[in-house]
């Protein structure tokens, strides 16, 4: 019987201590600035970017394309230094470049270019889009009030 009510209540103390552990999300928004005809997005991530990386148009939140423009993906290129957003298209590719000033270090608004965000092709916008629940800590938190429901059973 010790053994039982023991063990229900760790169940219970980790099924709730790790579903509040949750994943943080980043929304990407990027904003073209200029009439050039280069597109503006949003797109949802469970980490911040921190490595180069391709994404289909099927990832994104919301994807504006000018007349006349196919992309077939986007990349983030060397976010941590030097960042890039190449578009790849039909044609050929085109993107924005950063500076390394403005590396995608964290939630901010970052500018393409080097005179500032009054004169640029792009701004960046980061930020944290709260929190996405783990599918184990979920089942960890089940786990927990199944101990509870046994233990009062008891």
């Amino acid at each position: 019987m010790r053994l039982g009510k023991l063990i229900s209540s760790i169940a219970v103390v980790a099924g709730l201590g790790l579903s509040s552990l949750a994943q943080a999300a980043y929304v990407y928004n990027l904003n073209a600035t200029d009439a050039d005809g280069l597109p503006d997005f949003v797109l949802t991530v469970p980490s911040l970017i921190s490595a180069d990386t391709t994404f289909a148009l099927a990832d994104f939140d919301s994807i504006s394309l000018p007349a006349n423009v196919t992309v077939l993906s986007v990349a983030i290129n060397a976010p941590l230094t030097g960042p890039q957003v190449v578009f790849n298209v039909q044609n050929g590719s085109f993107g924005f470049f950063w500076i390394a000033a403005n590396a995608f270090t964290g939630p901010g608004t970052y500018c393409a270019g080097t005179i500032g965000c009054n004169q640029t092709d792009a701004i960046m916008t980061i930020r944290a889009a709260g929190t996405v629940p783990e599918p184990g800590s979920l089942a960890l938190l089940g786990l927990g009030l199944a101990g509870l429901a046994w233990r009062k059973r008891r």
